[in-house]
């Protein structure tokens, strides 16, 4: 198979080149010789493969890194990862809550379900606010609260301006940073909160937010990372 590609690359170059000389021959009247533009050909080949063997690799350490997997706080702190679901087919949205310690051991899920305003950045800011919420309300601070939405996170750092549809969610998030004594806030990658997101796809078949602290329920504790 790899011989008949390689066959077909060489083919395609050398028609390439041949295609050139004949362009050569009628705008500019110049005769080119026949090895010269075999050797074109396969220098061509040899080039394509040195740039695509590169590329594959990039690939690869994407692939690698897209498999990276979440990462503890510090010793005393909390990780809380959110994020939003949506259902537009009866307008609702489900948010999601995981909450870590510093041994990666899960202190707290959340899930609720709302609904959904029309605009994904509402509900990826609601999730955040969601977050804080149950993370002070079982007292599990310092806390690091991690969000896969950048641009809810640059608003509640001052990065950028709140547009008006979720500026109080905004108000409410920023106001619960400067309040609340040991709380920052981080983007990650989607592959970093995937818990966090099977979690906000589960709540849409939620009536109402329900918080567990231990205990989880079977088609809870399923969704949840090993060290668990």
């Amino acid at each position: 198979m790899d011989i008949v590609k390689t066959d077909m690359e060489l083919i395609i170059a050398t028609c390439w080149s041949i295609w050139s000389s004949r362009n050569l021959l009628i705008f500019k009247g110049k005769e080119e010789d026949a090895q010269l533009s075999v050797g074109r050909a396969a220098a061509v080949v040899e080039s394509y493969r040195r740039i695509k063997i590169p590329a594959t690799q990039t690939v690869s350490q994407n692939q690698s890194n897209n498999q990276q997997t979440w990462l503890p706080p510090l010793n005393g702190w909390y990780k809380v990862n959110v994020d939003a679901a949506i259902r537009p087919s009866n307008q609702t949205a489900g948010l999601g809550v995981v909450i870590r310690d510093s041994r990666g051991k899960v202190v707290a899920a959340a899930v609720q379900k709302t609904t959904y305003r029309g605009d994904v950045d509402c509900m990826e800011a609601e999730a955040v606010n969601f977050g804080i919420q149950v993370a002070q309300n079982a007292n599990l601070l310092p806390m690091i609260i991690e969000s896969d939405s950048k641009e809810e996170v640059d608003l509640a750092c001052n990065r950028k301006g709140s547009r008006s549809e979720i500026f109080w969610t905004i108000a409410t998030i920023k106001d619960s940073l400067k309040r609340l004594s040991g709380v920052q806030i981080q983007h990650v990658s989607r592959s970093y909160n995937h818990t966090a997101h099977v979690l906000a796809k589960k709540a849409l078949d939620y009536v109402s937010s329900v918080v567990w602290l231990g205990n989880y329920p079977d088609e809870i504790l399923l969704l949840l990372p090993c060290e668990s």
